[in-house]
């Protein structure tokens, strides 16, 4: 190899460790953010979990033998079950909207859509409200009952807590 090739492979690899350490190693990694936990309770203590839909409303309680529908004791349909409880145990909202809101009806939180209402074997009961959905249409707006924060929780988190009621 020749001494003018030489120096030119040498040029472009000086050229290219200079933009390298330049530019790309001083870059400053980006900031996550996590999304906040609107409530966050232990799957093992999950008793009894009510949903109310637009006026209709279902119970759940877990029983030595399973989930069961409260009212006629009839055990819930696994398959379909399956996942309910840990969906309750705490969505993760995609982000929070406000501190707190003055007028709950600006959100649908003054009749809330849903009432989903989750009681743990201690006796402490989580209520939280889903209002309307968000003008995107990918998120509800919610509350926990006894606290001011305004959150987004994912409308599919919706969807299929208030099918418990419609489609039992």
């Amino acid at each position: 190899m020749s001494f003018r090739v030489s120096f030119i492979l040498l040029v472009l690899v000086a050229v290219v460790a200079g933009y390298v350490a330049l530019f790309e190693l001083q870059k400053q990694p980006k900031a996550t953010v996590d999304a906040p936990w609107f409530y966050d309770a232990s799957y093992d203590d999950l008793a009894v979990i009510s949903v109310q839909y637009l006026g209709q409303k279902q119970v759940f309680a877990d029983t030595p033998d399973g989930w069961v529908f409260q009212d006629t004791g009839a055990p819930v349909d696994m398959t379909r079950w399956g996942g309910i409880p840990l969906l309750l145990t705490g969505p993760r909202s995609s982000r929070l909207v406000k501190d707190s809101i003055a007028n709950p009806a600006e959100y649908g939180l003054d009749p809330p859509q849903s009432v989903i209402t989750v009681t743990l074997k201690s006796g402490q009961q989580i209520t939280t409200l889903l209002g309307d959905v968000t003008p995107d249409g990918t998120s509800h707006y919610a509350q926990v009952v006894g606290s001011a924060p305004l959150f987004l929780i994912a409308s599919a988190w919706g969807d299929v807590i208030n099918r418990l009621v419609i489609e039992p």
